[in-house]
């Protein structure tokens, strides 16, 4: 059974305490080791968590504690799953601050099974549990907010058509292959056809020239053709299988990617045959991240993204107060309302002030602001301005809340560059939304332990 903390030392992890007291640890990772002894309640969500409907028996596992630092640890380091476990292997003050002391450090795949089996929830409830811990001690006040968004990307390559059917005709056949030979006995009419695809996906990529539309058109026909023999061949496999009792879990897989290759297909030929233009929300980028959503945010520098957009608020020390991870590509000042009603729940008050760029503008959301409370709302408007607006964005207090608002960019920058925000590297819409939460925390324990 996995234990909350482990009570008792071994008797060479005194020995660790004492090379710690000659070889101090790093300043940062002593401040927030305290931060976490100083919040119990953080190790009670993870160890619900990691013992949800496990068995009560058996080897004890990594205490609630070691999978929790190790989790803060390798976000804040950038580490890779087996880079973690070579650093903590090698390192005093690392195996002193994940609490493994003279213990033996558990393989790499150990290590990530434990960490992202923890919700996002989890890390939802623990980031309150830092902003109450901040406000206790007067860290945040909560008086100013300033929120704005940003894209965090998906683990994709940039999408393409011929990228999308490749991948789904050799994942179909490496999956086909490998019930052919479980399966000897059912026939399926099955085919290789991935070296044909790839050349053809090649051929499509180099074309170039005064006919390559022409060209590349007749190269996709021939791609959308075999795509589509795979994809019978995957459904004749999926209904013989189906009627066998005993089916593999190849069986499941085969399921999920035909699901995802069906539009692949369709997106391909209404685009590139029919010359139609497919709708964003009809579209899918990849078959593997299937939940990834189309962005366009009118910047030039990146005209389109792929990802998913978050929210993010932050009081004036930086402290991020909220976050939020969201579904397609709403309007920013849609959420207005919601971050204050926010705020006052974990507060007690409306903020004296806010701040944010043009895109969460509107008449409704500055007169919903000043009638929950706030006093200074800070939001340029975009477009046409009267007279009497002009004369309100230059008063001093409108502009040292713009000014105010500008240093959200840089926060954001940090996490992007020192948290591994720019990309989630892991798979699945759950996985990304705990990704970016455990980003969230660790920047906010690094920020609350520096400013004790």
């Amino acid at each position: 059974m996995r234990k909350r903390i482990v009570s008792q030392l071994a008797l060479f992890d005194q020995s660790i305490h004492q090379l710690t007291s000659l070889i101090r640890p790093p300043v940062v990772l002593r401040k927030m080791d305290r931060v976490l002894s100083a919040n119990p309640e953080i190790l009670d969500l993870i160890h619900a968590d990691l013992t949800r409907n496990v068995s009560k028996v058996g080897a004890n596992g990594m205490s609630a504690e070691q999978v929790l630092r190790t989790a803060i640890l390798r976000q804040m380091k950038k580490y890779n799953w087996r880079e973690l476990a070579d650093r903590i292997h090698d390192g005093i003050s690392l195996r002193w601050f994940t609490r493994f002391y003279s213990a033996d450090i558990r393989h790499f795949t150990s290590l990530q099974k434990a960490v992202t089996a923890i919700s996002d929830e989890s890390w939802q409830r623990i980031n309150d549990l830092l902003v109450e811990f901040a406000k206790e001690r007067n860290i945040e006040k909560g008086r100013t907010l300033r929120t704005d968004t940003t894209v965090v990307e998906s683990n994709v390559p940039y999408p393409r058509d011929s990228r999308l059917l490749w991948d789904g005709i050799r994942v179909l056949t490496r999956i086909m292959a490998r019930i052919r030979y479980q399966r000897p006995d059912i026939d399926f009419g099955f085919a290789n056809r991935n070296r044909k695809s790839k050349r053809l996906c090649y051929q499509i990529a180099l074309v170039k020239g005064p006919k390559a539309d022409k060209t590349r058109r007749k190269l996709y026909r021939r791609l959308i053709k075999v795509a589509n023999e795979v994809f019978d061949m995957g459904c004749r496999c999926y209904h013989l299988l189906s009627g066998c009792g005993d089916v593999p879990n190849e069986y499941w897989q085969l399921d999920h990617y035909l699901t995802m290759m069906a539009p692949a297909i369709d997106q391909c030929e209404r685009r590139i045959l029919k010359g139609e233009d497919v709708d964003a929300s009809e579209k899918i980028v990849s078959i593997f991240e299937e939940h990834t959503d189309i962005i366009r945010r009118g910047k030039s520098s990146s005209p389109t993204e792929f990802g998913h957009k978050v929210l993010f608020t932050t009081g004036k020390t930086g402290l991020i107060t909220q976050y939020k991870v969201l579904h397609g590509n709403p309007g920013d000042g849609d959420f207005l309302p919601e971050i204050i009603t926010t705020h006052k729940r974990q507060f007690g008050r409306a903020p004296h002030g806010i701040c944010a760029d043009r895109r969460f503008f509107s008449d409704d959301n500055e007169k919903m602001a000043y009638r929950e409370g706030v006093k200074q709302v800070s939001i340029c408007k975009p477009g046409y301005r009267s007279k009497q607006r002009k004369q309100i964005e230059k008063e001093r207090w409108f502009k040292n809340l713009q000014k105010f608002r500008a240093g959200i960019e840089g926060i954001i920058s940090t996490l992007m560059r020192g948290y591994g925000l720019k990309r989630c590297v892991w798979k699945g819409w759950q996985a990304f939304k705990r990704y970016v939460a455990l980003s969230v925390v660790t920047f906010n324990l690094r920020k609350i332990a520096m400013l004790l």
